[in-house]
């Protein structure tokens, strides 16, 4: 009858270590689920950041190519502006106020801007 006993609180032994076990592996898991999570919202961050980064990657490229494009019509109405002032010249007509507004106004532009 004592080798049943024995047996008995050995299996109760075990059988409570197995459960402590179980109970200890749960709530290390609970412990680092919110990590996880929290590590997960941090990757889509980080993702959605760097989708952010290259689209203002692709509007400074824009940017960069309407600087081009302002530059090339500054310099076609610079040297329609210097045309028209040669043909008053060389037809000895009087040079409009306006031609001579937009002219001052296009070189004082070009000035403060640095070209």
């Amino acid at each position: 009858m004592q080798a049943v006993e024995i047996t008995m609180m050995a299996m109760q032994f075990l059988l409570t270590f197995g459960n402590v076990c179980i109970m200890m592996y749960a709530f290390r898991i609970f412990l680092k689920r919110p990590q996880k999570s929290l590590e997960e919202r941090v990757a889509v961050l980080e993702a959605k950041v760097k989708e952010h980064d290259q689209s203002l990657n692709k509007g400074n490229e824009r940017f960069a190519q309407h600087e081009k494009a302002i530059e090339v019509m500054i310099h076609s109405i610079m040297a329609l502006i210097e045309f028209e002032v040669q043909y008053c010249i060389t037809e000895k007509k009087p040079m409009s106020e306006e031609l001579r507004d937009a002219k001052e106004d296009l070189h004082s532009f070009l000035a403060r801007r640095g070209d």
